[in-house]
Order: structure tokens, then C-alpha cells, then sequence
């Protein structure tokens, strides 16, 4: 699908009817029926996810979306709860693995389906990178913030990410607006192309 100017026109990339999923460092009462990372990603249900009291470590919590397939982000919208709102996040991309293959170590699986961790390990040899393109600085309110991805002029000598595709994103909370460290989202949706 394309606009009148020659661009794709952005999508919903983690719907989970597409094959996203998520996981997360946390969740509340380990109940991942209620509370679980994928429950942000169905903007259909009034579900949401729901981090466990988070100590003060770095990072507090994170929030990781794996979309199975290259994509470009375009676009971040997010709607919190007010009071839990994740503060001071660093995003992370993993590149498509056909851009650059490198070894990491991948930590705390959490609770996922063994289907859920066979996809994980898709890209359990691509590092995450810092997504210094996407600047998130959420404000303590229940509404849906949309944050763009900022558009740069990319380097032809840089063959990291020629295309701009990742196949994951990794939003790291280093605080949260709670007292006890808890961050809740209802609605995490990934805009964009796919690749």
C-alpha cells in the first residue's frame, strides 16, 4: 500500500495477529493471564501489563516487543496508567539479522510459551543496539502519547542498518512515577512500514 508521494503508508506492526509478541523483566502477582506483556499489545482488550515493585536497579524494568520479521518503525504510541508511568527510557532496536550478526546473551526469558521462546531465538545472535532515532519521554497522564521516530540523514558508509529495519524493540524504565517502582501500560502499539 502506498500514499500518492511514493511512501508506504505506517501500519500497526505489533499486532499480535501479525506474529508480535512481548515479555517483560516483570509481572504483578507472576499472573501473565491479567498482567502479562502481551496484554499491551491487544489494544482490543481492557487488559494491560502490570510490572512487579521494581527495586532500584538499572534497569528498574523493561518492556521488549519482538516482531518475528524486519520492520521499520515510524512510531511509538503508548497509554500508561497515571501514577505508574515509566520514566527516563532508553529504547534499544535489534537490527535485522541481515544487516549485522553478532553474539550476545539474552537474559530472563520470563514466562513465555515454548513457540514464544522458539521465535525469541530467532534473534538470540543480534545485539541490542541503543534506537537513538526514538526519543521517548512519557508525561504522567492516561492519555495515548505518540512519540516519532526522529528522521535522519543516514551515512551511505554506514551498512549497520542501511534500510533502517529491526526485528525488536526494548523500551528500559530507569524509574517510574509509582513509589514502589510499578509501571502499568494498557496499550503499546508499534507504528510503521514492513520491510
Amino acid at each position: 500500500m502506498s500514499s500518492a508521494d511514493g511512501e508506504h503508508e505506517s501500519v500497526k506492526l505489533s499486532c499480535p495477529s501479525k506474529g508480535a509478541s512481548a515479555r517483560a523483566s516483570s509481572t504483578w502477582k507472576h499472573d501473565t493471564r491479567k498482567f502479562g506483556p502481551q496484554n499491551a499489545l491487544d489494544s482490543a482488550s481492557d487488559a494491560a501489563w502490570k510490572s512487579a515493585p521494581s527495586e532500584e536497579v538499572d534497569p528498574m524494568a523493561y518492556y521488549e516487543i519482538y516482531f518475528h520479521r524486519p520492520v521499520c518503525v515510524k512510531e511509538m504510541r503508548v497509554q500508561f496508567q497515571g501514577g505508574f508511568v515509566g520514566m527516563d527510557c532508553i529504547l534499544y532496536q535489534k537490527k535485522s539479522s541481515h544487516h549485522k550478526t553478532t553474539t550476545t546473551t539474552t537474559t530472563n526469558v520470563g514466562s513465555l510459551s515454548s513457540g514464544e521462546q522458539q521465535r525469541n531465538n530467532d534473534d538470540k545472535d543480534v545485539e541490542w543496539e541503543e534506537f537513538d532515532e526514538l526519543f521517548v519521554e512519557p508525561q504522567d497522564i492516561i492519555e495515548i502519547q505518540t512519540f516519532p521516530v526522529d528522521e535522519m540523514e543516514s551515512d551511505e558508509d554506514d551498512e549497520i542498518n542501511a534500510n533502517g529495519t529491526c526485528t525488536a524493540l526494548r523500551i528500559e524504565f530507569g524509574k517510574s512515577t509509582d513509589f514502589y517502582g510499578r509501571i502499568v501500560i494498557y496499550s503499546l502499539e508499534i507504528w510503521g512500514t514492513e520491510a
